[in-house]
């Protein structure tokens, strides 16, 4: 983890439903993750790191606590250009565009 980098889980009315992750160092937001929690599960919709702060692994350090808190995570319909992204984070592209993560000890039902 990034020393100083905070992760919070922001509710807000004003996403549809939606969760969101604030991405922050001490006294600036660098990006957000839109999401839903799910249970055990977390689909991942969007990340944004505002473009002054890309290149920092704020992305990876955010997806990297999510694998440490959800047994089973989902980027939704990811990208062309992201695909090399998710395949480093350790996830599988699935038939549906789709990519996932499982814990180790998770079985696929």
């Amino acid at each position: 983890m990034i020393p100083g980098l905070e992760l919070t889980i922001t509710p807000r009315e004003s996403l549809a439903g939606y969760d969101r992750i604030d991405i922050d160092l001490p006294e600036v937001r660098v990006g957000n993750v839109r999401c839903r929690f799910m249970g055990e599960k977390v689909i991942v919709y969007s990340i944004q790191i505002y473009p002054e702060y890309q290149g920092n692994d704020y992305a990876t350090n955010a997806i990297d606590m999510l694998k440490s808190r959800f047994a089973i995570l989902v980027a939704d319909r990811v990208r062309f250009t992201a695909r090399d992204f998710w395949d480093k984070m350790g996830f599988k592209a699935l038939p549906d565009g789709n990519w996932e993560y499982r814990r180790p000890d998770q079985r696929v039902s």
